[in-house]
C-alpha cells in the first residue's frame, strides 16, 4: 500500500510536468535605449519573428506563450540614416517559481551600441582622386579609395563643427570646416599643385645641353638658378591659376632677358633655348688614325697623318685640342669604342663634358700612292664632314694634310648666333676666324620641340643669310629668303651652309648610287660609303645602302668610295639623263683573328657580337680597323676587355700571346669578409701580385684591414691595468 504522501508528492510531480508541457502566457517588456535616450521605433524580433516596434519611450510590450524552461531569442535593431546601430541580442529563459508556477513577467533593457558616419568625397574637375590624405582638426583618418571616397565613423564630434585638410602630393591641399551631420556627404576638390619646370637649353653641333646659372623670377622675385641640366622647379602653394610672368636672366648668353606669362596651376613646363653671345671654341680630339690595306704595313703611314692632322687642324682659333692621351684616356675608361663614336655618339656620357668633336682617320694605299680619308664626328654621333686626299708617298703626307685641313676650315658648318638687327642687317658673331666671307650663306634655324637635355637636337631651317661683309669679331649679313610669319631677332642660331659635291652644278640633278659590301656572292646593302666625286666629298650611303648625288648629266667624274674594313672603289664615272641607279660593290677587307685564353672556354665578343669560346685556334673573320674585344669565363675571373687594332692579315693572340684572364680577388675577398672571414679575406687582398689589375686598390683595402684589426686587438694601456 502506498501511504498518503506519497501519493500526494507524486501527484503534485504530475501537475508540474503537465504545467511545464502544456505552455502559458507569459508578457514580455523590452526597454530600448540608445545613446542614454528612449529609442523609440526599434524593432523586437523574438525567435526569429517580428514581435513589434518600441514606442516613443523606447518600450514595447506583448504577451507570449511559452513553456518552463524554453529559451527565447530576443533580438532589437534599429536602422537610422547616417547611424550604424549594433543590433542587441540575448537569450531568455522562461522559468518556475518557487511556488511551481510559471514566472509571467519578464523585462529586458536593450542598450544599442551606435556609430555615426559621414562620407568625404574628394575630385578633380568632376574625376575622383584616390589615395588623397584626409585629416579631421589634424588627425588623419586615412585615404580615399578608389571611388575618391573615405566614409569616417565616429561617436561624437565637437559641437562647433569640424575642419577637414585633404592633401596629395602634386596638389594643393584643401581645407572645408563644417558642422557635421550624420549621413552627411562632403564634396572637396582638390586642384593640381603648381609646379613650375624652367628648363633652359642650348643647341650647339647636333647635342642638345642644359644651360646652368639661368637666374629665374616670378613676377619679380627672385627664386633660384637652373642646375647642372639646366633645369629649376619651383613649387607654388597659392590659389591655383594664378596669372604670373616668369622671367629668365642667362649672361652670356642670347637673349639675355626672357619673360612669359603662365597660369600657375598643375605642371607648368617654361623651356627656353639660349645661343652664347660669344662662340667658344669647339674642343676637339684626334683620336685614331688606322691602315686599311690587307697586308701592308701602315701603323707608321696613319700616325704620320694622324699627327700632320692635329698639327694643322689646332693651328685654327676655333678648334680647341683634347690630348689624345686624355681623350684615350676617357674613351677606354667609358668603353665608348670606335663604332659607337661613329654610330651613336657620345652625347649621354660623361664625355660629352669635355669632347664636341672626334676625328677618325683611315690610311689606304693603291698604285697610285696612299689615300687618307678624315672624318669629323659630332657628339650625336653623326658626320658632319668628311675630306680625302692623296699622297704619293710618305713625304707628300704633310702636304696632303694641309690640302684637308683647308677645306675643313672653308667646309666647316660652323655654328653661331644672330647677335644683334639694325633694319635689314643682320651681325652674327662668326667673322674671319671662321673663314667668314663675303657671300658665305648660313641658313637660319628654329629648334623642334624639347624632349630633355643632353639629347640630340635636330631644328628646321626657315630661312637663308648671305654675308655681305665680314669682320674679326663678327659679320653682317643680309637676308636671302624666309618663311611666312616669321621674323630674325637676336639669339636665332644660324649654321654655315656646306656645299657637297655637285651642288654647284647648275644643271645637275639627282641620281641614286648604291653601295653593296661583301665578297660575291655574298653582299649586302653597305651603310657609311663615303661618295667623293673629283676628290670633294658628296654623300654618305644610308642604312639602305644608297646615297642621291647631284650630278650633271652627260659629265665624266673621278669617283671615289670608301669605306674603312671594305677595299676602296675608284672609278670614272658618267651617268646620262633618265639612268636608273648605279651600283657598286666594296670587297671586305677582313683579319683573321685567333684567339685562346687561359683559362679556356671564355666566351669572345667582338663589338658586343658573340664570336664564339676560345680556343678560335682557326680564327674567324674580322673586318680591319678597332674592334672591342671580350673575353669573358664568369666565376671568379674578371673580365678581360680591350680595344683592337686589326690591321695584319692575321691577328693572333694564341700561344705565348694567349688572352689570361685574372682572378677577381676583390669580389674573392668581399664575399669572404660579408661572410665573416677575415682570414680568407685578407688572403685573397694578398694574392694579388704587381701585374694584377687590382694590385693597388686590393692592397689598399688589405692595408685597411690590418690598421682596423691592429685598433680592435691593441692590448690595454699600463694605467688601464693599473686600475
Amino acid at each position: 500500500m502506498i501511504s498518503h504522501g506519497v501519493r500526494y508528492g507524486i501527484a503534485a510531480a504530475a501537475a508540474l510536468l503537465l504545467a511545464a508541457c502544456s505552455g502559458q502566457q507569459v508578457q514580455l517588456e523590452i526597454k530600448a535605449r540608445m545613446d542614454g535616450q528612449p529609442a523609440a521605433g526599434a524593432t523586437v524580433m523574438v525567435d526569429g519573428k517580428e514581435l513589434g516596434v518600441t514606442d516613443g519611450t523606447g518600450v514595447l510590450a506583448r504577451p507570449l506563450t511559452r513553456s518552463a524552461g524554453a529559451e527565447v531569442d530576443v533580438l532589437v535593431s534599429k536602422e537610422l540614416p547616417g547611424h550604424r546601430i549594433k543590433p542587441w541580442k540575448t537569450t531568455l529563459l522562461i522559468k518556475l517559481g518557487k511556488d511551481g508556477k510559471i514566472v509571467d513577467r519578464y523585462s529586458l533593457e536593450a542598450d544599442l551600441a551606435v556609430t555615426r558616419y559621414f562620407t568625404v568625397a574628394v575630385n578633380e574637375q568632376g574625376t575622383p582622386v584616390t589615395d588623397a590624405t584626409v585629416k579631421l582638426n589634424d588627425k588623419e583618418l586615412g585615404q580615399t579609395d578608389a571611388k575618391g571616397e573615405l566614409v569616417h565613423e565616429y561617436t561624437t564630434l565637437p559641437p562647433k563643427g569640424v575642419t577637414l585638410t585633404v592633401s596629395k602630393p602634386g596638389y594643393a591641399a584643401s581645407q572645408k570646416s563644417a558642422s557635421v551631420q550624420p549621413g552627411e556627404r562632403l564634396e572637396i576638390a582638390l586642384a593640381r599643385r603648381a609646379i613650375l619646370t624652367v628648363t633652359a637649353i642650348s643647341d650647339e653641333y647636333g647635342v642638345r645641353a642644359g644651360v646652368p646659372g639661368v637666374a629665374v623670377s616670378v613676377d619679380g622675385r627672385p627664386l633660384g638658378k637652373t642646375d647642372e641640366r639646366g633645369v629649376y622647379t619651383y613649387t607654388y602653394e597659392g590659389a591655383p591659376g594664378r596669372k604670373a610672368q616668369v622671367a629668365l636672366s642667362a649672361p652670356g648668353y642670347l637673349p639675355t632677358d626672357w619673360k612669359t606669362a603662365v597660369a600657375l596651376e598643375g605642371q607648368v613646363s617654361v623651356q627656353r633655348a639660349f645661343a652664347p653671345a660669344t662662340p667658344r671654341p669647339i674642343r676637339v680630339g684626334v683620336h685614331r688614325f688606322v691602315g686599311n690595306t690587307p697586308g701592308v704595313d701602315l701603323k707608321d703611314v696613319a700616325s704620320q697623318a694622324e699627327t700632320a692632322v692635329a698639327a694643322q687642324l689646332f693651328k685654327a682659333s676655333v678648334f680647341r685640342e683634347v690630348p689624345a692621351t686624355d681623350l684615350e684616356r676617357e674613351v677606354k675608361r667609358l668603353k665608348v669604342g670606335i663604332d659607337k663614336i661613329a654610330t651613336k655618339g657620345w652625347h649621354g656620357t660623361p664625355l660629352r663634358r669635355t669632347v664636341d668633336m672626334v676625328v677618325l682617320g683611315s690610311v689606304a694605299r693603291d698604285d697610285k700612292g696612299l689615300i687618307i680619308e678624315t672624318k669629323f664626328y659630332m657628339a650625336s654621333g653623326s658626320l658632319v664632314l668628311s675630306q680625302i686626299a692623296r699622297a704619293r708617298d710618305e713625304g707628300a703626307i704633310n702636304g696632303a694634310v694641309r690640302e684637308v685641313v683647308a677645306n675643313v676650315m672653308e667646309r666647316f658648318p660652323f655654328e653661331g648666333t644672330v647677335v644683334a638687327v639694325d633694319g635689314e642687317r643682320y651681325q652674327l658673331n662668326l667673322g674671319k676666324p671662321y673663314r667668314v666671307g663675303r657671300g658665305t650663306e648660313f641658313a637660319l634655324l628654329a629648334a623642334e620641340a624639347v624632349t630633355g637635355d643632353s639629347t640630340p637636337a635636330r631644328s628646321r631651317q626657315f630661312g637663308l643669310l648671305r654675308v655681305n661683309r665680314a669682320e674679326e669679331g663678327g659679320s653682317w649679313a643680309e637676308l636671302e629668303t624666309i618663311n611666312a610669319r616669321r621674323t630674325v631677332t637676336p639669339g636665332d642660331r644660324v649654321v654655315r651652309r656646306g656645299h657637297l659635291a655637285g651642288d654647284g652644278e647648275d644643271s645637275g640633278t639627282s641620281v641614286t648610287l648604291s653601295a653593296k659590301g661583301g665578297l660575291a656572292p655574298d653582299v649586302a646593302p653597305l651603310p657609311g660609303v663615303n661618295i667623293y666625286l673629283n676628290g670633294d666629298w658628296a654623300g654618305t650611303t644610308g642604312t639602305d645602302g644608297r646615297a642621291e648625288v647631284r650630278l650633271r648629266p652627260g659629265k665624266n667624274y673621278d669617283i671615289l668610295l670608301y669605306r674603312h674594313g671594305y677595299q676602296q672603289v675608284t672609278d670614272r664615272l658618267r651617268m646620262d639623263k633618265g639612268e636608273g641607279v648605279r651600283e657598286f660593290v666594296l670587297p671586305v677587307n677582313n683579319a683573321v683573328f685567333r684567339v685562346d685564353s687561359e683559362p679556356s672556354r671564355a666566351t669572345v665578343l667582338v663589338d658586343g657580337d658573340a664570336f664564339g669560346k676560345t680556343p678560335l685556334l682557326e680564327g674567324k673573320p674580322v673586318s680591319l680597323g678597332f674592334h672591342t674585344v671580350k673575353l669573358t669565363v664568369g666565376e671568379d675571373y674578371r673580365d678581360w676587355e680591350e680595344v683592337v687594332e686589326f690591321d695584319k692579315k692575321v691577328e693572333d693572340r694564341t700561344g705565348e700571346r694567349r688572352i689570361v684572364l685574372h682572378k677577381d680577388y676583390l669580389k674573392i675577398a668581399e664575399r669572404a669578409a660579408q661572410q665573416g672571414d677575415t682570414n680568407a679575406a685578407m688572403q685573397a687582398y694578398a694574392s694579388t701580385d704587381k701585374t694584377h689589375p687590382d694590385y693597388s686598390e686590393a692592397h689598399a683595402r688589405l692595408g685597411q684591414i690590418y690598421l682596423t684589426t691592429r685598433t680592435t686587438t691593441r692590448p690595454p694601456s699600463a694605467s688601464s691595468r693599473a686600475c
